[in-house]
């Protein structure tokens, strides 16, 4: 409550007389940096949302490039490796089985790692997600990844936005204070002169 009430009686348009034209300038630009702070929260909204609709069709996109092949099992499975090879699987890298495999594609046949549900022996025909030219793919992202990375996003445009107009005010503040105590030891020194 003390603070809101210091606050208020730094208002620019105060009728205090004691406040400097510099106190009443600084108040300013603090209100003028409040509102524009204010005002960068729906220009962040904005992008947050564009940037969702826009992962939302680069997943839909995903999905209707993305079919299920067969392949076949070269080898047993075994924990995944801690490596990129053995990236694709959304689940945590690992804790899954793993093993070469083998599957068909219009431009030859491709062997590469591949995540199984279950364990499974060499020779086992396992369901893959390959994308059109039939390379291997990652997870396709869900509504709530993209909207994670949505919310992060206009949260983070916001902040640097509001850091870039808070720092110069943080500036101008300082140099205020700078240019205030100078004059008050300026005042002090004034007073402890005798009197002629």
């Amino acid at each position: 409550m003390p603070t809101t009430i210091r606050w208020w009686r730094l208002r620019p348009w105060s009728r205090n007389h004691l406040m400097h034209r510099s106190d009443r300038v600084e108040a300013t630009l603090v209100l003028l940096t409040a509102m524009l702070i204010l005002l960068l929260i729906p220009f962040a909204a904005a992008f947050g949302t564009s940037t969702h609709t826009r992962l939302q069709h680069q997943t839909q996109a995903l999905r209707t490039s993305v079919h299920q092949v067969s392949a076949v099992l070269l080898e047993d499975t075994y924990p995944a490796p801690d490596t990129t090879e053995y990236s694709y699987s959304p689940r945590t890298v690992g804790t899954e089985n793993t093993a070469r495999a083998r599957w068909s594609t219009p431009h030859g046949d491709r062997t590469a790692a591949v995540p199984t549900d279950n364990p499974a022996k060499a020779g086992q025909t396992v369901t893959i997600s390959v994308d059109a030219d039939g390379n291997l793919t990652g997870p396709i992202p869900s509504t709530r990844d993209n909207t994670m990375v949505a919310v992060t996003a206009a949260f983070g445009i916001w902040a640097l936005a509001a850091g870039a107009v808070l720092l110069p005010t943080a500036l101008a503040h300082t140099l205020f204070n700078r240019n205030r105590l100078r004059r008050w030891a300026h005042d002090w020194k004034q007073l402890d002169k005798p009197p002629r």
